[in-house]
């Protein structure tokens, strides 16, 4: 907007971060700040936690299945995201069993052959998570 203004006298005055410009004929004040809006980035709830997760991949494997998973660290929160797949199609299903230290919360999971089980925990207050597959 101001490379619109026709200049004539121009007079710029720097008050903390706002400018002011002055157009040729008139005493009407524009800001010439951007405007910025302040944003906090600090995690404030479980589900925000990733932006600040450590995570690492891991694999398990059993006769009949595997377990492929990432685990992420936040603080004192856990997530475990994966895939489980049994790879015999004998009837048995393979079982994957997460456990959240200190706090005692478990997820279990299976899969009984045919199309692999994704799963994802969700944030969960803890300091260790114990991956077990059977």
């Amino acid at each position: 907007m101001i490379s619109k203004i026709r200049m004539g006298v121009v007079g710029a005055a720097a008050l903390g971060t706002a400018a002011f410009v002055i157009p040729a004929g008139g005493a009407q004040a524009l800001s010439a700040a951007p405007q910025t809006k302040t944003v906090s980035v600090q995690a404030q709830d479980a589900g925000t936690r990733a932006a600040a997760a450590t995570c690492w991949t891991r694999v398990i494997r059993v006769n009949g299945g595997n377990l492929k998973y990432r685990e992420c660290d936040s603080g004192n929160y856990r997530k475990v995201t994966g895939v489980l797949n049994d790879t015999k199609t004998n009837g048995r299903c393979v079982w994957a069993k997460i456990r959240f230290v200190p706090t005692g919360g478990t997820k279990t999971y299976k899969d009984c052959g045919g199309a692999t089980t994704k799963f994802s925990t969700g944030w969960k207050r803890a300091a260790d998570a114990r991956v077990t597959l059977s």
